[in-house]
């Protein structure tokens, strides 16, 4: 590709909305330009880098696999089907139309793929079946903020394996991570995977993306679930229980420092309204309750968790700010993070307004619910297995998921097994967002001049640079560099514009090409100058360099 015939608008610095290298990055190396909040477009080297990275993850993870084309527009009923149309929440578009017929920008596409082949995968004989499609998906992000790592539209390969059960799909699922921790291997990305309970989700790591994470060694969670070991005060002799007058302890800090008891010691009530339940969780007072703890634990979304109000804290027997675990109404629930149930002696509420109870011991002096951990996690935590945590933010780039029956049940899709049985059909999803991919590959490959891309992996192999192109020698012997290296079906990307040599060797070195050659003053002498970015130049014959860049690329 001929520069002078390219759009290219590259930027000397970083634009202010950019808040990560890799945003800063697509937006001065010409790959991409900001639309909206969270909404981008994509310029040609950004249309080839996407387009070269979605090759080859289609290479590696979907080979096998029939592609298919599912519509971004799905109607209402598809996603009642599978009982999220009003579960998936905020981040979905729903669109109407004229005759307010409800639809959805799709989110993902499980659901999609699963009415593909409603009624037409009948049989144990036409399974396993693979299929993928390249398309897009739109999540409405509340507060996107961090480029393509939480983009409202983004390119995704998705692709879906149709099997007879959970088991027989185990060893696609398993390939399939082996087959992924390569791929970013090969390209260098920093990645952590977290676990959940239907997938196994893989996160570019970087400074200013969305989501918090914890981890250590090949471990990682979202920070907010991290499991922790929580450093239990010094065991003591069980004390008889005493109520004390407490007036004006409206913090922990407050009691802690009245009755001249560590705070560890104090428990520390959280009053909670959760779906019309009176619930009352405590936990060690130097410690916070995390609320996507409990709702895990509980099994609730965390959005329906809301603080009590003082009247149902009266009817449930207490006082707000005293709160403790002896006395309340049989009415309410209790429950205590498990380290409440092994601190000797502890402060509590008394349930009357102004005190509060010393000396508590659980088991002696009450019972309740035990949690294993409801504590958030903090600087300095350790691991139930007593590992230190590092802390970082990640946003998604892959997700892969489990083998299920769940939504083949839901939306009632069966095939005929062996035995001559109905069954549901098992699926197992890989999704991978392209353009997080990149955002995860420039957060590796940069450094003070742009971008710097390991050989193979960049729009382009060779970037030829025509110092002046008034210079006759310099032109045609550039433009001969570059036909000898088309006809080998090496990518090249010339610059012949009529710019300074500075501005050329900028470019060139902020678009990241690894293999770079100099048509200037040397050609006159038949030699070019060619180097590895980063590397020292070499001056060398047509032919020599030919030869190097066809065995570098080989």
């Amino acid at each position: 590709m001929k520069l002078s015939h390219y759009y290219l608008p590259t930027l000397r610095e970083e634009p202010a909305e950019a808040v990560t290298r890799a945003h800063g990055l697509m937006a001065r190396s010409a790959m991409a330009r900001m639309t909206g909040v969270g909404v981008y477009s994509l310029l040609p080297y950004g249309v080839e880098m996407v387009e070269k990275l979605q090759g080859e993850i289609i290479h590696t993870l979907f080979k096998g696999g029939l592609k298919v084309s599912t519509s971004r527009f799905q109607p209402r009923a598809l996603w009642e089907d599978s009982g999220r149309w009003e579960s998936y929440g905020p981040m979905m578009y729903k669109v109407a139309d004229r005759y307010y017929r409800q639809a959805a920008l799709a989110p993902e596409s499980e659901e999609a793929f699963l009415n593909l082949v409603k009624g037409e995968l009948k049989s144990y004989k036409q399974l396993p079946l693979f299929l993928y499609e390249a398309e897009k998906a739109f999540r409405s992000i509340e507060k996107p903020k961090s480029g393509f790592g939480d983009a409202r539209e983004f390119d995704v390969v998705d692709g879906y394996l149709f099997n007879t059960s959970v088991e027989e799909s185990e060893s696609f699922y398993q390939e399939k991570i082996e087959e992924a921790k390569s791929l970013l291997d090969k390209w260098e990305i920093s990645y952590k995977t977290v676990e959940t309970d239907d997938s196994l989700i893989f996160y570019g790591t970087g400074e200013g993306y969305p989501v918090e994470l914890a981890w250590y060694g090949e471990k990682a969670f979202y920070k907010d679930l991290a499991p922790i070991h929580y450093a239990l005060p010094e065991g003591e002799e069980p004390l008889e229980r005493e109520d004390i007058h407490t007036p004006n302890a409206a913090t922990i800090k407050d009691l802690s420092d009245m009755i001249g008891v560590e705070p560890a010691r104090c428990a520390k009530a959280v009053d909670l309204n959760i779906d019309g339940e009176a619930i009352f969780v405590f936990v060690p007072g130097d410690r916070d309750l995390n609320l996507k703890k409990l709702a895990a634990y509980l099994k609730v979304d965390e959005e329906i968790i809301d603080m009590l109000d003082e009247e149902t804290i009266n009817e449930m027997g207490s006082f707000p700010g005293f709160t403790g675990p002896i006395g309340l109404s049989e009415k309410a629930r209790i429950i205590v993070d498990r380290s409440v149930t092994e601190i000797d002696n502890l402060v509590v509420g008394a349930n009357r307004m102004d005190y509060h109870r010393k000396n508590v011991n659980y088991g002696r002096d009450f019972e309740a619910e035990i949690a294993e951990d409801l504590l958030s996690v903090e600087e300095g935590d350790v691991t139930p297995e007593g590992e230190g945590y590092t802390f970082g933010t990640g946003f998604e780039i892959l997700r892969i998921k489990k083998p299920s029956d769940h939504f083949a049940k839901a939306m009632k899709i069966q095939f005929i097994n062996d035995s001559g049985k109905e069954a549901p059909l098992v699926t197992t999803g890989i999704s991978v967002r392209v353009a997080s991919i990149l955002a995860a590959i420039l957060e590796a490959h940069h450094d003070e001049k742009g971008l710097n891309f390991p050989i193979g992996l960049s729009p382009y192999d060779v970037a030829i640079t025509i110092a002046n192109v008034k210079k006759e020698e310099q032109l045609e012997g550039g433009l001969a560099l570059y036909s000898a290296l088309k006809e080998k079906g090496i990518s090249v990307l010339i610059d012949d514009r009529s710019e300074r040599a500075g501005v050329k060797f900028n470019d060139r070195d902020l678009l990241g090409i690894p293999l770079q050659v100099t048509a200037g003053k040397d050609i006159g002498d038949g030699l070019y100058e060619y180097k590895i970015r980063g590397g020292n130049a070499e001056k060398l014959s047509l032919d020599r360099v030919v030869e190097l860049i066809t065995d570098a690329l080989s």
